[in-house]
């Protein structure tokens, strides 16, 4: 009769023990400074972003595929910056090539790049387009379905793509 608890106990210990390994594995991440942000100044961070970013699109209409991260990253969140940078590039290389459309990764905890958080109303890693013309931004959009889709790479791909090219289209 006693065998019944025992066993019980060990069988929640052994699920126990196997959600906290789940959980720590995609938590655990690797400092983003691996990875290249648009960070400019730390002295007049906001404002020479802002100027980096209002140079590039007085050339004429321009959009802005912003990939959004933390200093601790997922393996969730490293796909859905691969799936976005990969959704951009096969999706439009010519924009990309002549420049109006651009791919960018932006850590917003670093202090020059915090100011993007309020800037979009972030509240989580994510894809934005922001819409540039006579440099000045005209709109953005935050895809938040991303994180919906990303176990669904065709969508993800088709979800982007769609999204941004509503977007190149409005500007021409």
């Amino acid at each position: 009769m006693k065998a019944k608890p025992i066993v019980t106990t060990v069988l929640l210990a052994f699920v126990a023990a196997s959600v906290i390994y789940l959980v720590l594995k995609e938590t655990e991440g690797q400092p983003a400074a691996s990875v290249p942000s648009t960070a400019t100044s730390v002295a007049e961070p906001q404002q020479a972003a802002m100027s980096e970013v209002a140079a590039a699109a007085k050339a004429g209409p321009k959009l802005i595929a912003y990939y959004f991260h933390g200093n601790m990253r997922c393996m969730t969140c490293r796909t859905i910056e691969a799936y976005a940078k990969e959704a951009v590039e096969t999706g439009f290389p010519e924009a990309l090539k002549h420049g109006r459309l651009e791919f960018r990764v932006v850590n917003v905890e670093e202090p020059s790049n915090e100011h993007f958080v309020q800037d979009y109303q972030l509240t989580t890693r994510s894809v934005v387009l922001v819409q540039f013309a006579d440099g000045k931004q005209e709109q953005w959009k935050n895809l938040e379905r991303v994180w919906e889709l990303v176990r669904d790479k065709k969508t993800f791909l088709k979800y982007v793509q769609d999204e941004t090219r509503s977007y190149l289209e409005a500007a021409d």
